[in-house]
């Protein structure tokens, strides 16, 4: 994980020491909410003056407050503008009061950080635009996004990967770094909101060669019918044969060239503006000028983008954490040796069935604690 040395600066010059800072730069990052053994992992020491320090700190300079929960132990929200303005992400919604089961998913997702701090992390909205739209030249229509009002009336505004999941960087040492995506379960037993997950990456997953995702949670009981599902839905084949986009592309193109506008539909404007994203630099390119003047037929273009229908390596992986679940149930349950990761190549196993709903219910959260 990368630690930029001016945010590190600027949290210092709070009157934070670097232990803390680093810490702080984590959790305003990737949680906005920690526990104090959460804070205590990340720095290897035990319960004591340190954390106690650290916890006065954060209360004195009003950047922080706290909730109480099971056993009179504390959740901290990190929610002080000064912090987040510090490391450049003033406006990020983790500084904003959210609903118990976000504050546990969070936890959750602060858990795997802490533990994997080796990952290059795609931190920010724009990292993983960045790394998506750029590095590898996919389209944003692609991309995972959510529609909200802006303030201004009849505005809207598109934000993507909502969700704010771990994304991180990893890779062997003779290949290439492979995006890892991740879903957080808070462990509250229930899979609509996976389902609907995998329905929003749904086109984002079809375009990527390999997809990795790893499933979090502090319980295992949901992980092997989580593996079923996942390896259903991403690991089948493209929905279709990518050389009848290409094809249909062509067609579009060719009229375009030709100044036949009437002759193309909202929706053939749309997937012609989609796929001038999407091919502005695939071979099939080349191959354009020669179908468009009859020089070569449908077939031998078929025949040359054999290879986009290339099989495509899914994988699937289970990681359980401690969540901090003593915070919130009497007691909690033992947990057993996760699952196994599991691996296909266009898994056939079944599809999604029934409806995709919000995976929680609405709860009522608190007031937080000054």
């Amino acid at each position: 994980m990368n630690f930029p040395e001016s945010s590190l600066a600027n949290l210092s010059s709070l009157g934070y020491t670097e232990d803390e800072a680093r810490f702080l730069y984590v959790v305003a990052t990737h949680s906005g909410y920690f526990s104090m053994r959460q804070f205590l992992q990340f720095t290897g020491t035990k319960s004591g003056d340190k954390s106690m320090t650290f916890s006065q700190k954060l209360f004195a300079k009003g950047h922080a407050t706290a909730r109480s929960f099971l056993r009179n132990s504390l959740v901290y929200h990190l929610f002080s503008r000064i912090v987040y303005r510090a490391i450049g992400r003033e406006n990020l919604r983790n500084r904003r009061a959210h609903s118990l089961e976000h504050i546990r998913t969070r936890l959750v997702a602060l858990d795997f950080v802490v533990t994997h701090l080796q990952y290059e992390y795609l931190e920010t909205e724009d990292d993983k635009l960045n790394y998506f739209c750029q590095q590898l030249d996919l389209p944003k229509e692609l991309l995972p996004r959510k529609r909200y009002s802006g303030a201004v009336h009849n505005t809207t505004t598109e934000r993507y990967f909502v969700d704010k999941f771990p994304m991180f960087l990893c890779s062997g040492s003779f290949t290439l770094p492979v995006v890892t995506f991740t879903f957080v379960d808070p462990g509250l037993g229930i899979l609509d909101s996976f389902k609907t997950h995998l329905l929003a990456y749904g086109s984002l997953f079809e375009a990527l060669p390999e997809v990795r995702l790893v499933y979090i949670s502090p319980r295992p009981t949901q992980f092997e019918i989580a593996r079923k599902t996942f390896l259903a839905t991403a690991g089948r084949p493209p929905k279709k044969d990518p050389s009848d986009e290409i094809l249909r592309y062509f067609r579009l193109q060719k009229l375009w060239d030709e100044r036949k506008y009437g002759k193309l539909t909202t929706d053939d404007r749309e997937f012609l503006h989609l796929s001038d994203k999407r091919y502005a630099r695939h071979r099939c390119q080349r191959l354009y000028p020669s179908w468009r003047d009859g020089i070569v037929s449908d077939d031998y273009v078929r025949s040359e983008i054999q290879d986009l229908a290339r099989p495509r390596r899914v994988i699937f992986e289970s990681e359980l954490v401690d969540g901090q679940v003593a915070l919130f149930e009497a007691t909690p349950k033992r947990k057993p040796t996760p699952s196994t990761a599991g691996e296909v190549k266009n898994s056939q196993e079944g599809t999604f069935g029934g409806s995709f709903g919000s995976a929680f219910a609405a709860a009522v959260d608190k007031p937080m604690e000054k």
